[in-house]
């Protein structure tokens, strides 16, 4: 049996924006919605220590908010809740395990003002053995159906490909496949590329990637696929194609404790510049 989809809450309105996004997706795909808020015990040294019954009361009451806003949005939507003394990335990590994917807010009730990524994201999307979907506050309308996915032809990017079909076959949409490419770097001294030779190379990319997704075109005959391989910048071409998708799927190469090895530089920078919610998918 598939494991729930998994959202962190911590009463923030980025959380509740997640559990909206986490409630819808798993009314799709016909899990149950988990929802996880971590409260982590003090330390021995601390000045102040709040009162159990006052926490019990706070706790109780962000994850009643949070149910409300997912059943008004998933009427019928089976869901479950826990509340973890520890911390929220080591709480949201166990709780993964045994998840379908890890939903969370870009940014939570801590941190510092002006940062677009909270460390809770950037712990859960470099560590997590599940995808993970970053939510961040950009508006997403519900009629939004197509899934966007990076494809480079690594092997990182076989399993975010996987997932975007996955996210487009339950959300009765379309998945649209970037690749894009540079010309290799040559010497100082030689010429440039002419447009000849860019097309080839342009050509012969597009024949790469249609090789590449053919399983996939047979796996899911239902999904619309649209391919996109450009001469671009990776981060500059996602950034362009995701401008009204509901998801856009990245790949990273690893689970480290240095989120921004982990991530990849694709991915960590989508973080910091899609305009719609980003799922991070590790290669097994």
């Amino acid at each position: 049996m598939q494991g729930p989809v998994v959202v962190g809450v911590d009463d923030s309105d980025a959380s509740l924006r997640a559990v909206e996004w986490a409630a819808e997706e798993a009314r799709r795909r016909g899990l149950r919605l988990s929802m996880v808020m971590a409260f982590p015990a003090p330390s021995p040294d601390s000045a102040f220590i709040w009162p159990q019954e006052e926490i019990d009361r706070n706790t109780r009451a962000a994850l009643d908010r949070a149910e409300e806003r997912a059943t008004s949005l998933a009427p019928g939507l089976d869901v479950d809740r826990t509340v973890v003394t520890k911390s929220a990335p080591l709480a949201l990590l166990q709780h993964a395990e045994k998840a379908a994917m890890l939903v969370v807010g870009l940014r939570g009730r801590g941190g510092f003002p002006g940062l677009r990524v909270g460390s809770v994201a950037y712990r859960v999307a470099a560590r997590a053995p599940v995808p993970v979907v970053v939510v961040g506050p950009e508006p997403v309308s519900g009629d939004r159906r197509e899934v966007v996915v990076g494809e480079d032809g690594s092997s990182h990017a076989e399993r975010a490909v996987a997932e975007a079909f996955a996210a487009a076959a339950v959300g009765s949409g379309t998945v649209r496949v970037v690749r894009a490419w540079n010309p290799p770097v040559l010497p100082v001294s030689t010429r440039g590329f002419s447009s000849g030779e860019r097309e080839a190379i342009g050509v012969a990319e597009e024949g790469s990637l249609e090789r590449r997704l053919a399983p996939w075109r047979d796996r899911y005959p239902s999904v619309e696929v649209r391919t996109e391989v450009v001469e671009s910048r990776p981060v500059a071409a996602l950034v362009r194609a995701a401008q009204d998708a509901r998801l856009l799927v990245v790949g990273a190469s690893g689970r480290h404790a240095l989120s921004p090895l982990a991530l990849g530089s694709t991915a960590h920078a989508m973080l910091h510049r899609s305009p719609c919610p980003v799922m991070v998918a590790h290669a097994p």
